[in-house]
């Protein structure tokens, strides 16, 4: 396949991703700097359920339009960071942490960075962490958008002694308590 043809493969799955609201979508060209990579698109999801959100839309789009997918999918939505392997492309979509932890665009450095603005949706609000090269020039506003300005909440993960409270087997009725202490009693009557 031609780099012509993955990039208009990667227009398609950009616009998906921007319609479902992914943020600082980059597109970097890795010709120059790996033998069998072509394209890395890095997107930014706001929780985990968002990160399965576009991971399936991706697929969609996909089927759609008849992109191939040479690769198995075996996403783990549980670790914040999944990709779609197209072969000589990958999409990656990263929980915000975890895009900064990992920080693809420094590895990648002198990658060069495709811009692919018509693409992206004609109605662009500007979102958190969106990059320069790749936004539409939107009329500023100073409301930002409404999925990113809620605030992270967290959830309370169980302790390992509250998962161990809520599994354990209820003790048996005291029944079996005073037969034992019956039995005791009369082995030392005899």
């Amino acid at each position: 396949m031609s780099a012509e043809n993955d990039l208009k493969n990667i227009a398609l799955i950009v616009k998906a991703l921007d319609d479902k609201k992914a943020g600082d979508i980059v597109v970097l060209d890795l010709r120059t700097q790996s033998s069998y990579l072509s394209y890395f698109v890095i997107v930014t999801a706001l929780s985990r359920a968002h990160v399965k959100t576009l991971f399936d839309e991706v697929h969609k789009t996909a089927v759609e339009h008849n992109i191939e997918r040479p690769r198995p999918q075996s996403p783990q939505f549980d670790s914040g960071w999944v990709t779609y392997d197209f072969g000589f492309y990958v999409i990656h979509i990263f929980e915000e942490e975890k895009r900064k932890f990992y920080n693809l665009e420094a590895i990648w450095k002198n990658a060069t960075r495709v811009d692919l603005t018509e693409a992206r949706s004609d109605n662009l609000t500007p979102r958190k962490g969106d990059s320069k090269g790749m936004q539409k020039k939107a009329a500023k506003t100073p409301v930002k958008s409404a999925s990113f300005s809620k605030k992270k909440t967290t959830i309370k993960k169980k302790t390992t002694k509250e998962k161990t409270m809520a599994t354990a087997k209820k003790k048996p009725a005291k029944k079996k308590a005073a037969k034992k202490t019956a039995k005791k009693k009369a082995a030392k009557k005899k």
